[in-house]
């Protein structure tokens, strides 16, 4: 039997209102010794795309994967299990990420509805990134996507197919 929920979400009504432009992404953490295989079954099993992959040199070259799916998206995030414990706890506790036009202008919003900012608006090789705390040990990232060069690589590229 299936439950017919009458109340809608709508993002206009959330803390990105005005600044959404997708998501959400499930935050995943890999080892390097699992990348491949996670990778490859995400793309072949749920017809999953390649969204884009880079490492950031300051945090221990560690990778980052996004990855889209009908089912949902993943942003994975590879790195050595000891180099993980020595990531600040903002990071390690980040559970979903958002992308959005403006960090800025969500930042705006969300200080006047007391929500925490762990991080600030820091550039990237992706674009920029924030963080905002929804409650304990839950921590969501925005992003700023402007470095298209990093979107659509070829998954063979990588060995993932």
């Amino acid at each position: 039997m299936s439950h017919t929920n009458t109340k809608t979400s709508d993002v206009a009504r959330t803390m990105l209102s005005g600044h959404f432009v997708s998501g959400p992404y499930e935050r995943l953490f890999l080892t390097p010794d699992e990348e491949v295989e996670y990778v490859h079954n995400y793309l072949t099993l749920l017809d999953g795309v390649l969204e884009y992959k880079f490492n950031i040199a300051e945090y221990y070259n560690l990778g980052v994967i996004g990855l889209q799916s009908a089912l949902g998206n993943v942003s994975a995030v590879v790195i050595d299990p000891a180099d993980l414990t020595k990531l600040p706890t903002f990071i390690q506790e980040t559970r979903t990420m958002h992308v959005v036009d403006s960090i800025d202008g969500v930042y705006e919003q969300v200080e006047k509805l007391g929500v925490p900012i762990l991080q600030p608006r820091t550039p990237n090789i992706m674009g920029a990134q924030g963080r905002l705390r929804l409650a304990s040990n839950y921590i969501i990232e925005i992003v700023e996507t402007t470095n298209r060069e990093l979107f659509n690589p070829d998954p063979k590229e990588f060995g993932y197919l």
